[in-house]
């Protein structure tokens, strides 16, 4: 079931200006409920718009964002609502953070839902935890944190806030592959204890063929293709010509393939290639 839709979409930035131009054009997504969908293409390719779209930060040009089938525009419709429900952390994390503490910039969300303030404390370690962030930390400004924990607490702030869809915009940038990880394993967590929908938006296919359930490929504006994870590797090819990367381990696989060695189609984890390498070395 569609959780949250993208219906014909369309968005031109600066319209009628010398500076105009069309970040997506007619652009259909669903997003299905309780699922990790990932959103992958090259830089300019319309991928953080979608995600300023997806809770309303943008209103679409033409066409429709459809939360549980209701157009998030629609007459009477409560934008900050839509927010609480459909949370969505940035690329870059100073964007959202500015209080004072670590605490009260995770617990910010929480307290604009006029939450009492024993849930806004529960809301906050449990988002903490999640993210990999040492309660020692609550009482630092998070303009002292490194680039890393920046990312975490700005995490933790949407988390808080429990929404029903979290959208995440380059989650893991810049940080090492230990980090990166970690971030990621406590997103996935997080979904399950939460029967949430979450959003990955990522320029690497190893973190989508790793982590995401679905997958979205967008190449100038539009849906080049998308479906569930295997649907999407079994079509490399069509990948590789739209410019951007498959998975190592699956431009590995289909050497051997083309080699004769195993039947390696549709592989795009480590683990999937070592169950494939080692049948056939059993078969010998």
């Amino acid at each position: 079931m569609s959780k949250l839709q993208l219906d014909n979409v369309s968005y031109v930035y600066s319209p009628d200006t010398p500076f105009e131009k069309e970040a997506l054009t007619d652009v259909c997504i669903d997003f299905k409920e309780n699922r990790i969908t990932g959103i992958i293409g090259h830089t300019g390719s319309g991928k953080s718009t979608v995600a300023q779209l997806l809770n309303g930060l943008l209103r679409p040009t033409s066409g429709r964002v459809l939360l549980d089938g209701k157009d998030i525009f629609d007459k009477g419709s409560d934008i900050m609502q839509v927010r609480f429900r459909v949370g969505l952390v940035f690329q870059y994390p100073e964007y959202q953070l500015f209080e004072e503490t670590v605490w009260r910039d995770i617990a910010f969300g929480p307290s604009n839902m006029k939450l009492p303030a024993e849930e806004i404390d529960r809301r906050v370690r449990t988002a903490a935890e999640f993210t990999g962030i040492d309660k020692e930390l609550f009482e630092r400004s998070p303009f002292e944190l490194s680039g890393g924990q920046k990312r975490r607490v700005a995490i933790a702030g949407i988390m808080a806030m429990e929404p029903e869809i979290i959208v995440l915009d380059e989650p893991a940038a810049g940080l090492d592959p230990q980090g990166r990880d970690e971030i990621f394993n406590g997103i996935k967590k997080w979904r399950e204890s939460h029967n949430a929908t979450v959003i990955l938006i990522s320029h690497s296919m190893e973190d989508m063929a790793m982590y995401a359930d679905d997958i979205v490929v967008m190449n100038h504006g539009h849906v080049l293709t998308h479906g569930t994870v295997d649907e999407v590797f079994l079509k490399a090819d069509t990948i590789r010509e739209s410019g951007l990367d498959i998975p190592q381990i699956t431009s590995l696989t289909e050497e051997l393939t083309r080699l004769g060695i195993i039947d390696g189609s549709g592989i795009y984890t480590v683990d999937m290639a070592y169950k494939k390498i080692f049948e056939a070395l059993k078969e010998g």
